[in-house]
């Protein structure tokens, strides 16, 4: 039975980026999957590289440092990735006060927009009576439907990674993880299963007070070719949700105008992300709801919210809904990563803040550094 420096359970991103970190340290390793594929937070999200809402400091250059990862595996991997940039559009004066403050901050590259460039900068019209935005070359789009995949495939052909696909891990024992097929040896297992807490490890994942975000999600059909979305488009629910618009002083009056007249969004966790997929197709969301039992079954409240959140901003030439999903991922307040070891030879991680596009693999690259002493 063949031995492995590494053995990580879970192919989606928090998994594939220890891998690829690991066979850059020239370790051994072998992924495990129960599915075919990834089909988790990490296929269900919008492809986003944030790193324009990163508040500078640790978190920024943590989202930099992933970004220059991202190139290079995006390069060899063959996985389509742009510069797409990020345009958050201000429909009130809160919004707009926040938006001149940001821009004049230190540690981005904001431009101010007026009302009357955004659809310029937009690519597509946007809606006549908004007051103006930002914009921030510093966002990038994935494909995150494929990504995963064709990563997957990279790491074996190109890093000698042995993948498991359509396998269980069942149980960790000692320096064995028992799956369905029979049992892998490996020198340290890292568990990398997202929000899936009960199969493995569930008393060390209950200490420490863990639990789930569930978000809500559509997509369009294609839109006509002559209509272009070219950044990520937000609005003013985003900017109370940012690290990067924490220190603007009014922050409060935006939050105080939220609270008293966009009620039902804020119960429903709603800031509203709108991009463009390669065949035309707009991806919208998304809704927050916290806690192992997190929201209701899909709600039609929450899609109208969110479509009426979007026309604010923009018309869609096309709006049919071709696609309704719901993802999960792993939540804990106050907390970007959780990195627990509850056995000897076994660490468990899972990004906690929803940005595991942004920072998974800055998180991983620490995580193998200290365990094996690379990078």
């Amino acid at each position: 039975m063949k031995r492995y420096d590494l053995v990580i359970i879970g192919a989606g991103m928090i998994g594939l980026a220890h891998a690829w970190h690991a066979a850059q340290a020239g370790l051994s390793v072998a992924v495990v999957e129960r599915s075919g594929a990834a089909d988790g937070a990490s296929v269900r999200n919008f492809g986003m590289l944030a790193i324009v809402a990163q508040k500078p400091g640790p978190e920024l250059d943590s989202a930099r440092a992933a970004l220059e990862a991202w190139q290079q595996i995006a390069a060899g991997a063959g996985i389509s990735m742009r510069r797409a940039g990020c345009l958050f559009a201000a429909r009130i004066p809160e919004e707009m006060q926040v938006l001149e403050e940001c821009a004049s901050a230190q540690g981005h590259a904001f431009e101010l927009v007026s009302g009357a460039d955004l659809s310029h900068r937009a690519g597509v019209p946007l809606q006549a009576d908004l007051l103006g935005g930002i914009w921030s070359p510093d966002a990038w789009k994935v494909d995150q439907r494929q990504a995963m995949a064709k990563m997957a495939a990279w790491l074996q052909r190109a890093h000698g990674v042995t993948f498991h696909f359509d396998t269980e891990a069942r149980a960790i024992a000692g320096n064995i993880v028992e799956t369905a097929t029979g049992a892998i040896h490996a020198d340290h297992v890292i568990v990398c299963a997202g929000d899936e807490f009960a199969t493995l490890l569930p008393e060390a994942f209950a200490a420490s007070g863990v639990t789930r975000c569930r978000l809500q999600m559509l997509r369009t059909v294609p839109q006509p070719a002559t209509w272009r979305l070219d950044p990520f488009l937000l609005g003013g629910l985003s900017m109370t949700r940012y690290s990067v618009f924490a220190d603007c002083s009014g922050l409060s009056a935006l939050k105080a105008h939220q609270q008293a007249r966009q009620a039902a969004c804020l119960a429903n966790g709603i800031h509203v992300i709108a991009c463009q997929e390669d065949d035309g197709s707009l991806t919208i969301g998304d809704s927050h709801h916290y806690g192992d039992g997190a929201g209701p079954a899909r709600s039609e409240e929450v899609d109208q919210l969110l479509l009426g959140e979007l026309a604010a901003l923009a018309a869609l030439p096309e709006p049919e809904i071709a696609k309704r999903w719901i993802g999960c991922y792993a939540h804990l307040p106050g907390e970007s990563a959780l990195v627990l070891h509850p056995l000897d030879g076994v660490t468990a991680v899972t990004l906690t803040n929803g940005q595991g596009m942004t920072h998974g693999l800055s998180v991983a690259r620490g995580v193998i550094g200290t365990l094996f002493g690379s990078g």
